[in-house]
């Protein structure tokens, strides 16, 4: 009898470590909606809001995304499907892949992957569940946006990493569409919650820093600093000839459900509008109720030009916009 226990022991065991060790096929995503509201320019046409997503007044949606992952131990893949506004204008009208990129990892220190990633500089992503701040800052709007390519990852140990990466030129989705048959380059080291990046594509660059750290249980603060230059080769998104962002995002938690957020940049573009540079004060809470996240948001840009409306029409130097976005995960 204690022969047989011991069998079955060590089958339960080992049936354990097999199931731990099989590929597990997950499905996960969000929705998000949002009203927004210009305060002070009219909310028929054109603010002159230069920041990507909601910049519709009233109701509208703003993302519907599925993301299907198969993760093993050796392998796997992660596929994020995306469809609506923010989709729409981040990846193309008509695109429904986000990302979608394979990995395999080489040995416990070494991991590559495949595909089509989104960028990785700055704290802020597409999908609305995963930012704090319903809006997205001048310094997403206007940097890269896709990868697609090679990239290999590195633990070095002591919490310390590298990454380096060889892809298509930068936000070019589909094959590689450079005449020239130039390719892009890209590099990190992060260690812990601070990370040093960039990515050279053709005549254009990015630079990205980033930490954060804890002030507290119940307050942290993260700092971004990104530099871009496209003079050589602008995307039609991309006024100028590059920009300089500096950010700080403070944020508190009040008690379980709520906590609040400030993301405060000051942007700087080269060769646009006389050098224009733009201050962004953005406030928001976010109130948990399950899986459900309601995010109330005021927002003021302040510019050095006269670059956005008011409610009479005429250029003025300011904007101010206030967002309820509601966003719930699964």
């Amino acid at each position: 009898m204690k022969k047989l226990f011991t069998i079955l022991t060590f089958a339960v065991v080992g049936f354990a470590f097999a199931q731990e060790e099989e590929p597990k096929f997950n499905v996960t995503g969000s929705v998000d909606a949002y009203f927004r509201a210009n305060l002070t320019s009219s909310n028929v046409g054109s603010t002159g809001d230069y920041s990507a997503f909601n910049n519709d007044s009233g109701f509208s949606l703003g993302l519907a995304n599925v993301t299907l992952s198969y993760e093993g131990e050796k392998v796997g893949f992660i596929a994020d499907l995306a469809v609506g506004q923010r989709a729409d204008q981040y990846n193309g009208e008509g695109s429904i892949v986000n990302e979608a990129y394979m990995y395999w990892n080489v040995s416990e220190k070494v991991t590559l992957q495949m595909g089509r990633f989104n960028n990785w500089m700055g704290y802020e992503e597409l999908s609305a569940a995963n930012n704090f701040h319903y809006s997205m800052s001048h310094m997403f709007t206007y940097s890269a946006r896709n990868f697609n390519g090679l990239v290999a990852r590195f633990d070095l140990g002591n919490d310390i990493g590298l990454g380096l990466g060889l892809m298509n030129p930068v936000n070019v989705i589909e094959g590689n569409q450079d005449s020239s048959g130039a390719y892009s380059i890209a590099a990190g080291l992060w260690k812990g919650k601070t990370s040093l990046s960039f990515a050279s594509s053709q005549e254009t660059s990015y630079i990205d820093f980033k930490t954060a750290f804890d002030v507290s249980e119940s307050f942290s603060v993260a700092l971004n600093a990104h530099m871009a230059d496209y003079e050589e080769n602008p995307q039609a998104y991309q006024p100028g000839s590059g920009f300089t962002s500096i950010s700080a995002y403070p944020q508190i938690k009040s008690s379980e459900s709520m906590s609040w957020g400030m993301r405060l940049e000051y942007m700087m573009f080269e060769d646009f509008a006389n050098d224009v540079s733009v201050f962004t004060p953005t406030l928001t809470a976010n109130y948990t109720v399950g899986a459900l996240t309601i995010k109330p948001e005021l927002r003021l840009d302040t510019a050095s030009e006269d670059v956005f409306t008011d409610n009479d029409g005429e250029a003025a130097a300011g904007l101010t916009a206030f967002t309820l976005g509601a966003v719930y995960s699964f």
